[in-house]
C-alpha cells in the first residue's frame, strides 16, 4: 500500500477479524493545510532530539516494503528553542521527539498538518495525550529497546558503590594512592530485592544471578512461572522483602500506586546498611525520605539515575558523599540508540502507509465496530478488570472473562482485549493497547480466556472478570449495563453493590463491626477528602463486610496505609483511572 490519502486526521477501525488478531490497523492519511484541501508535495518530518544516524538513513531512504508514494523531507534540529519549534511545526505532517522537547497543547494547535508524534524512547511524559487524541495525531513510542542498558547501568551503580569506584577514581586522578581508604564488599553472598519484574527487571535478576547474589522479586501482576523462569524467590510484599534484602532495586511504572512507595516507614524496615538503586522513575523512592536516611547513617548508598525534578534533582541528594548520582542515561548507550532509532523510523513509515503500528501510545478517533451495546460492553469490560488489578492482593495464574449479553460471538473478543487492557493498565511499563495487549499479556505468563452465557448468577447484561491465583486464590469482580447504556459495578467477591464505575474509588473490607463507617468517615474528613458516595454490603450480621466509597480527589499510597490501621479495617486499596 503506497498511496496516501488525504483526510482531516487519523482514523483507527477494530473489528472483529483484526481485533482478534491483536491489530489496529491506521488509515494512511496526512493532514492538509485548513482550507486549502490541496495534497502536499513531500512528506515533512520535524526532529527536535538527537537521534542515531540509522533513524536519518531509514527515513530518507526507506526500504522497499516501508516506501511511501511521497518524498520525505527531514527537518533536524536537536534541542531546539520554543521559538523555532513553533516556526516549523506549522508545515510538518510528523514529530520525532526526546524528552527535551515540550510538546504541549499549543504545539500542537500550531501543527495544522501535523499526522503522528513520535517519541523517541518509552516515556512520553512530554506530551499533551489529551491534546494529541483531540487533534487526531497518532503518537508512538519505543519501548522496550533500551531494556539491557537499563539493566546493566543497574548493575553498575550497585559496583560502584560497593566497590567505592567513583571515590577510588577520583582520589587517584589527583595524585592519591591510598588503597586501604577504598575497601569495598562484593555482589556475591549478597541478597538483592527487585521491584518489578518486567522488561528491566527480570534481565537485572538475570545479572545479579551471574554474580551469585540472591534475588527475591515482588511483583503482584505477574504468575508464579515468571518468576520459576527467572529463577527470583517470590514475596508477597513490598513490607516483607525489605527487612531480607542487602540491596534494593525498583524497575516499575511511576503511576498513584508506585509514587512514594518507598518513603520513611520502608526504608527503616531495611537493614542498616542496605543500598538502594533507581534507574527507572524518579518520585517511586522518596528523595527526601532517602536523604534523611542516609544522613542518619541507616541507609549505606544509593545510585540514582532518574529524579524526581529534573533536570534540576535535589541538591543535597545528588551530592551526599553516598549517592553515586547519573543524568538519567539508561537509556544512553550506542546499541539502545540504535534500536531506539530503528524503531522510531519503521513506526513512522508504517503510520504513514496506514500499515499497523507496533507502539501507539493513543488511539484517536477509535471506533469499535458494530452496535452501540458492544462499545459500551468493552467500555465496562475494561473499567471492570481495572478495578480488580489494583485490588488484587495475590499474584494471578489465569483470568477469565464472562459475558452475560445478546453480542455475537465475533464480538467478544473486543471485551476480551479491552479486559486485558484495563487488567495490566497498572501492571505494566509499556502502555497497553489493542494492538499489544496479547504480548502483554503472554509476558506476565497470563492466559485469558472468554465465554458467553445467558446469565452469571444473577447477573444479566453483565459482565465477570474472574482473576485465579495458586492454592485456589479468586476474586471475581463483576458488573451490569442496566438498559445496554447505565454501567454499574455490582460485585466483588460474594458482596454485592450498585454504584457507577467512574471518577476515584476507595474499595474497604472491614470486619462488620460498630463504628467502622464512623471511624472511616471521620479519618477521611480529618483528611479533608469528601465522600461522594458510599456502598455497604456485608456477608452476615457480625461477619465480613466490604465497602466502596466515591471520593473527590485522590488519595495517595500513605494515607490508605493510614486507612488501613483503623480498627476493624482489613484492607483498603484505591482505585483509579475508571
Amino acid at each position: 500500500m503506497n498511496s496516501l490519502f488525504f483526510n482531516k486526521g487519523i482514523n483507527i477501525q477494530l473489528n472483529a477479524n483484526s481485533v482478534s488478531q491483536g491489530s489496529v490497523r491506521v488509515a494512511p492519511v496526512l493532514r492538509c493545510a485548513s482550507g486549502t484541501g490541496n495534497a502536499p508535495e513531500y512528506v515533512k518530518v520535524l526532529i527536535t532530539g538527537k537521534l542515531s544516524p540509522v533513524a536519518l538513513k531509514i527515513l530518507e531512504n526507506p526500504p522497499k516494503e516501508l516506501a511511501l508514494s511521497l518524498p520525505i523531507k527531514l527537518a533536524v534540529f536537536p534541542d531546539c528553542s520554543r521559538e523555532v519549534l513553533l516556526k516549523e511545526i506549522v508545515d510538518s505532517h510528523v514529530l520525532i521527539t526526546r524528552s527535551e522537547t515540550d510538546v504541549d497543547e499549543a504545539v500542537i494547535r500550531a501543527g495544522s498538518v501535523l499526522s503522528v508524534c513520535a517519541r523517541a524512547a518509552v516515556g512520553y511524559g512530554n506530551i499533551d495525550l489529551d491534546a494529541a487524541t483531540e487533534a487526531g495525531v497518532l503518537v508512538v513510542n519505543t519501548p522496550g529497546k533500551n531494556t539491557n542498558s537499563a539493566a546493566e547501568l543497574s548493575i553498575g551503580l550497585l559496583l560502584s558503590m560497593l566497590r567505592r569506584i567513583p571515590a577510588a577514581h577520583a582520589s587517584t586522578s589527583t595524585g592519591g594512592w591510598n588503597r586501604h581508604a577504598f575497601t569495598g564488599t562484593e555482589m556475591q553472598g549478597k541478597t538483592i530485592g527487585i521491584v518489578g519484574l518486567g522488561n528491566v527487571g527480570h534481565r537485572v535478576a538475570r545479572f545479579a544471578r551471574g554474580f551469585d547474589m540472591q534475588v527475591l522479586a515482588y511483583d503482584p501482576y505477574i504468575s508464579d512461572e515468571v518468576f520459576r523462569r527467572n529463577h527470583c524467590t517470590r514475596v508477597d510484599s513490598l513490607a516483607e522483602m525489605l527487612s531480607q534484602i542487602d540491596v534494593l532495586t525498583v524497575h516499575v511504572p511511576l503511576n498513584k500506586e508506585t509514587k512514594g512507595m518507598v518513603g520513611a516507614a520502608e526504608l527503616k524496615k531495611m537493614k542498616k546498611g542496605s543500598l538502594i538503586i533507581n534507574a527507572a522513575r524518579g518520585g517511586i523512592i522518596s528523595e527526601q525520605a532517602l536523604l534523611e536516611s542516609l544522613q542518619l547513617g541507616h541507609i549505606g548508598g544509593a545510585g540514582i539515575d532518574t529524579w524526581d525534578t529534573e533536570p534540576v534533582p535535589l541538591k543535597d541528594l545528588v551530592s551526599h558523599p553516598l549517592v553515586i548520582s547519573t543524568p538519567h542515561i539508561g537509556a544512553s548507550t550506542e546499541e539502545a540508540q540504535v534500536r531506539i532509532g530503528e524503531a522510531v523510523a519503521v513506526q513512522t513509515l508504517k503510520a504513514l502507509r496506514g500499515e499497523i503500528v507496533d507502539f501507539p501510545v493513543n488511539l484517536p478517533h477509535v471506533s469499535v465496530l458494530g452496535s452501540g451495546p458492544t462499545r459500551q460492553y468493552a467500555v465496562l469490560a475494561e473499567k471492570l478488570s481495572r478495578v480488580a488489578t489494583q485490588i488484587l492482593d495475590f499474584n494471578p495464574s489465569a483470568l477469565k472473562l464472562t459475558v452475560s449479553a445478546d453480542l455475537p460471538e465475533s464480538e467478544l473478543q473486543i471485551l476480551r482485549l479491552s479486559c486485558i487492557k484495563g487488567f495490566l493498565s497498572h501492571a505494566s511499563d509499556e502502555f497497553v493497547s489493542y494492538v499489544n495487549a496479547d504480548r502483554l499479556l503472554n509476558k506476565k505468563g497470563l492466559k485469558m480466556e472468554v465465554s458467553r452465557v445467558d446469565s452469571v448468577g444473577y447477573l444479566r447484561n453483565g459482565l465477570l472478570f474472574e482473576v485465579e491465583g495458586e492454592n485456589n486464590a479468586r476474586l471475581k469482580v463483576g458488573a451490569v449495563l442496566y438498559n445496554n447504556e447505565l454501567p454499574r459495578l455490582c460485585l466483588i467477591n460474594d458482596f454485592m453493590f450498585e454504584i457507577e464505575p467512574e471518577g476515584e474509588l476507595i474499595v474497604l473490607q472491614n470486619h462488620d463491626r460498630p463504628g467502622v463507617i464512623g471511624d472511616v468517615g471521620s479519618f477521611l474528613a480529618k483528611s479533608k477528602i469528601n465522600i461522594a458516595q458510599f456502598e455497604l454490603s456485608r456477608n452476615r450480621a457480625g461477619g465480613m463486610a466490604m465497602a466502596i466509597l466515591k471520593i473527590d480527589g485522590m488519595v495517595e499510597s500513605p494515607l490508605l496505609q493510614e486507612l488501613q490501621s483503623l480498627p476493624n479495617v482489613i484492607f483498603a486499596r484505591g482505585v483509579s483511572g475508571l
